[in-house]
C-alpha cells in the first residue's frame, strides 16, 4: 500500500519498460484495491470531488494537497471556493447542488463550520443562466434548506428571464429578425403567405379534431388558419377559410358569455392556444352602420387576430360573392350584412364593440365565473376566506382546485402560536411598522424599500414606499398627520423592531414631543414582533405570485406589493368578524 501511494507505474521500480504482463496485472490489481480503499476512507460527497481519479497516488497526492499544509491558509482558501461558488454552463442541478455539499463538508472537516441555511444561501446565489428568475424568488424565502431547493429547482427549470444586458437584448432582436421561420414548412429566410411549398398543397384540407373529456362539445374546434404577423389593429377581422369556427381575442366583445376551457390547434406544427369561453358577439358594423351578431364565437386571448370562419358563414346559409380588391358577404334574403376588403394579401373587416368604452374588469358579469379566475383577482386569497365571501361574490366553488402559483410562492415554516387577546381597544392606539428591504432592483419610481404599518384593532394594512432608510421618519409623520386627522384620534403606542431606522434620536426626539410610547421588540425573535412580520409575509407572498404568473419585469414589484396590500385589506382576517376595511372606516364597503 506505501509503495502505491508513494509511486505509479511510471515511477522507479514500476515503469512499464522491462515489465512482464504478470509484474503489471499484480500492479493494475494493487493499484485498484488502493484506491478503493482510499476512496471508501472519505465522505460521500468528499469521494465526488475525486470520483473520476483511478490512480493511487495522484489520488492521495490531491487529497494531501487538500488537506496538508498551512491550516488557516486551507480554510481561507476552502471558504473563498464556497463563498465564490457558481453554476456551470451545461452543469445539471443534482451535480451542483452534490458539489456544494462537498465544499461545506471540506469546511466542515477545516474547521469552518458552514449551517444548512448558509449552505442554501450560497447555492441560491450561484445559480446562473435559466434559473436567474427563480434564484430571485428563492433569495425572499431565506427559511428553506438544501433539500427544499433541489426539489424546487427540479420542478421549475428555464423560467422566462429578463435580459439584464442592453446589448445582449439587441443581438437577440436583429437575430430574431434575420431568421424568420415560415410556420407551414419550417424553414427559415420566408413566411408562410410565400411559402413555394404551401402553395403547391391544396389548401381544404380535412378537420382533425381531438378527443375531449369536456361537457361543452362547442369548445372542441379546430383552426386550419395561420398565425399571421403580429401588427393587428383592434377592430380588425379576418375572414378564414381555413378556421373552423369563430374566434375572438378580447373578452370586450362578447355580449354574452359561458367560461369554459378546451384547446384551438393551429396549422403549424405542435402549435395549439387553450380557449376559455364561447358566447356571443355583438359588434357595430363600419362599413353599414349595423348591428352584427356572431353567434358562438370562442374566446382565444393568445389569438393575434379576431377570425370569421368562413365555413361556418356557409354552413348557414350565407353568401359570398367575390370582387377584385373586396368580398360581399350576403344573407339568405338576399340582404348584403358587410363588406370585406383585401389589404395586406388577406380578407380584412372592420367591426367596433357595441360599446367601444366598455372595457373588461374584475365584477361579476355572470354567475358561472370560474373559481380559478376568482383565486387570481383576489390575489390568490386561501380557500377559507374565499368561502367568507360567497355572500357577496357569486361563484362555483372547487374543492379540488389546486394552484401552482401557490404552492411555489407560500411554503413557509410552521406558524408561531398566535396571540389570542387583544392588546388594543381601537383605531391608532397601537400600530406596529417594520421596513422591508433593500429589494435589489428598484421600482418604477426609484424606490428599494417599503415601510409597512399595520392598525392593531382593525388589522388595516399601510404600504409607502421609500428610496433609501433615511425617509422613514418622515413618513411616518405624514401617516401620523393624515390619519389623526381623518380618525380624529391620536397614536398612543408604536411597536417597532429594533432597526436602526427606527431606534435613532430623531424618531425618538420626535415620539416624545408627542407622547408617543415606542415598544421594542426582542432582538433576533421575529416572534414577538408577529402582526408586522406576518403583513410583510403575506403581502410579499402574494406580490411574488402575482409578478410569477404575470411574467412582469421585477421592477413592477412596487405595484405587485400595492395590489396586494389592497386586497388584503378588502379580504377577511383571521380573528376578525369583519372586513380591515369595514373596521377601520366603520362602514361596509
Amino acid at each position: 500500500m506505501f509503495l502505491l501511494l508513494y509511486s505509479n507505474k511510471q515511477e522507479g521500480g514500476y515503469s512499464n519498460t522491462g515489465l512482464d504482463a504478470k509484474a503489471l496485472s499484480d500492479w493494475s490489481t494493487k493499484n485498484e484495491d488502493a484506491v478503493s480503499y482510499v476512496k471508501l476512507s472519505l465522505s460521500d460527497e468528499q469521494a465526488l470531488q475525486y470520483s473520476n481519479e483511478d490512480n493511487a497516488k495522484t489520488l492521495w497526492e490531491k487529497i494531501k494537497s487538500n488537506f496538508t499544509g498551512q491550516a488557516e491558509d486551507r480554510k481561507i482558501d476552502a471558504g473563498n471556493e464556497l463563498h465564490n461558488l457558481r453554476l456551470c454552463e451545461k452543469e445539471k442541478i443534482i451535480d451542483y447542488i452534490a458539489r456544494a455539499r462537498g465544499l461545506a463538508t471540506k469546511c466542515a472537516s477545516l474547521g469552518l463550520d458552514v449551517t444548512e441555511r448558509e449552505l442554501a444561501f450560497y447555492v441560491v446565489r450561484g445559480l446562473t443562466g435559466k434559473y436567474a428568475k427563480i434564484r430571485e424568488i428563492l433569495k425572499t424565502q431565506r427559511e428553506k434548506f438544501i433539500d427544499d431547493l433541489l426539489e424546487i429547482l427540479q420542478n421549475n427549470v428555464g423560467m422566462p428571464t429578463e435580459a439584464s444586458n442592453p446589448d445582449l437584448a439587441f443581438t437577440a432582436v436583429k437575430r430574431q429578425r434575420q431568421k424568420r421561420v415560415c410556420y407551414f414548412c419550417r424553414k427559415p429566410n420566408h413566411v408562410m403567405k410565400d411559402c413555394f411549398i404551401r402553395k403547391r398543397i391544396d389548401a381544404q384540407k380535412k378537420p382533425r379534431f381531438y378527443n375531449s373529456s369536456r361537457k361543452n362539445k362547442d369548445l372542441e374546434a379546430l383552426a386550419l388558419s395561420s398565425e399571421v404577423e403580429e401588427t393587428s389593429t383592434k377592430h380588425v377581422w379576418i375572414l378564414d377559410s381555413g378556421a373552423s369556427a369563430h374566434m375572438v381575442k378580447e373578452r370586450i366583445w362578447f355580449e354574452n358569455f359561458i367560461s369554459s376551457t378546451g384547446e384551438v390547434f393551429l396549422a403549424g406544427k405542435d402549435s395549439k392556444l387553450k380557449s376559455y369561453g364561447i358566447g356571443n358577439v355583438k359588434a357595430k358594423n363600419v362599413y353599414k352602420g349595423s348591428d352584427i351578431k356572431i353567434e358562438n364565437a370562442i374566446y382565444v386571448p393568445d389569438l393575434r387576430y379576431n377570425l370569421i370562419s368562413l365555413t361556418t358563414l356557409m354552413s348557414k346559409g350565407f353568401k359570398c360573392v367575390s370582387k377584385v380588391d373586396s368580398m360581399l358577404i350576403i344573407d339568405k334574403h338576399g340582404n348584403v350584412v358587410t363588406k370585406t376588403f383585401k389589404r395586406n394579401n388577406r380578407l380584412e373587416i372592420d367591426l367596433k364593440p357595441f360599446n367601444e368604452y366598455n372595457i373588461e374588469c374584475n365584477l361579476v358579469e355572470n354567475p358561472n365565473d370560474s373559481y380559478e379566475i376568482w383565486h387570481k383577482r383576489l390575489c390568490h386569497l386561501n380557500r377559507q376566506y374565499k368561502l367568507q365571501m360567497k355572500s357577496v361574490i357569486d361563484f362555483n366553488f372547487n374543492s379540488n382546485f389546486q394552484c401552482d402559483s401557490c404552492d411555489l410562492g407560500k411554503i413557509t415554516r410552521k406558524f408561531h402560536p398566535p396571540v389570542t387577546n387583544d392588546q388594543s381597544d381601537g383605531a391608532l392606539e397601537l400600530i406596529h411598522a417594520d421596513l422591508c428591504g433593500p429589494v435589489h432592483v428598484e421600482s418604477l419610481g426609484g424606490s428599494k424599500y417599503f415601510l409597512i404599518i399595520v392598525d392593531d384593532y382593525s388589522g388595516m394594512y399601510f404600504n409607502f414606499f421609500l428610496k433609501s432608510k433615511t425617509e422613514v421618519l418622515s413618513t411616518f409623520e405624514k401617516f401620523k398627520a393624515k390619519y389623526e386627522n381623518l380618525r380624529d384620534k391620536h397614536i398612543k403606542r408604536l411597536r417597532t423592531d429594533n432597526g436602526l431606522e427606527f431606534l435613532n434620536k430623531e424618531m425618538t426626539a420626535y415620539l416624545n414631543k408627542f407622547g408617543i410610547m415606542h415598544e421594542k421588540t426582542i432582538p433576533y425573535n421575529a416572534e414577538s414582533h408577529g402582526k408586522a412580520e406576518r403583513a410583510i409575509r403575506v403581502t410579499v407572498e402574494r406580490a411574488r405570485i402575482a409578478l410569477y404568473e404575470s411574467n412582469l419585469p421585477l421592477k413592477f414589484w412596487a405595484e405587485a406589493v400595492a395590489y396586494s396590500t389592497h386586497v388584503s385589506n378588502l379580504t377577511p382576517r383571521k380573528r376578525k368578524a369583519k372586513l380591515p376595511i369595514e373596521i377601520w372606516e366603520r362602514k361596509t364597503p
